[in-house]
């Protein structure tokens, strides 16, 4: 018994080293699977908010009227226009604003880990990706007095073109191993289906 005790003394720095090392790993994986958690509840907010707000889907009925309207070769009006300083205050150009500041508030909210990426990305990805494409000539010619206007959005609609949608788009391994075997139709195929919107 008295060896048995003496064995237990001895064994019980290491012991308590192990508990702590134990204590730490268990304490490190509740931290991020509680960050991740709450990014993916602050992802859920916003996109609620967005979806339920009235006013704010009036906003995006009206801008994409305007992108279509833009589209229309019998009409003349050119998204371009409502980026030039004539056409500040106009209800136009606030309505282009208001949407683009909301894409670029969660393209912010994602660079900076508040957002879940990929919980928007499943959600909202062809919107976001018809919203920035139809409006790239008002973000251009606003970006040509302030490089910087809008530019978190565009910078996520580079990096969502390249790796497109997580159902559509095949992972890079298998993007790679077509590649080693020279399956180059089947590359192709999987980037256009990444590009349908």
């Amino acid at each position: 018994m008295i060896e048995l005790l003496s064995g237990w003394k001895e064994a019980a720095p290491a012991t308590g080293a192990i508990t702590a090392i134990v204590s730490a790993i268990v304490a490190f994986f509740a931290f991020r699977y509680t960050r991740a958690a709450n990014r993916r509840r602050a992802t859920l907010d916003m996109v609620m908010k967005t979806l339920l707000d009235d006013t704010v889907q009036d906003s995006f009925t009206k801008f994409r009227e305007l992108i279509r309207k833009n589209d229309d070769t019998t009409d003349c009006f050119k998204l371009a226009s409502l980026g030039l300083p004539e056409a500040k205050g106009t209800p136009d150009r606030r309505t282009m604003l208001r949407a683009l500041n909301i894409y670029e508030l969660m393209a912010l909210g994602i660079k900076r880990k508040i957002f879940d990426e990929a919980f928007y990305k499943r959600w909202h990805h062809n919107q976001f990706m018809m919203d920035i494409e139809g409006c790239r000539d008002f973000i251009e010619e606003l970006q040509k007095t302030k490089s910087t206007l809008f530019c978190e959005a565009s910078l996520l609609y580079s990096k969502w073109e390249k790796n497109g949608h997580p159902e559509s788009s095949p992972n890079r391994l298998k993007m790679a191993w077509w590649g080693l075997v020279r399956n180059h139709a089947r590359i192709d195929q999987a980037r256009e289906v990444a590009k349908a919107r």
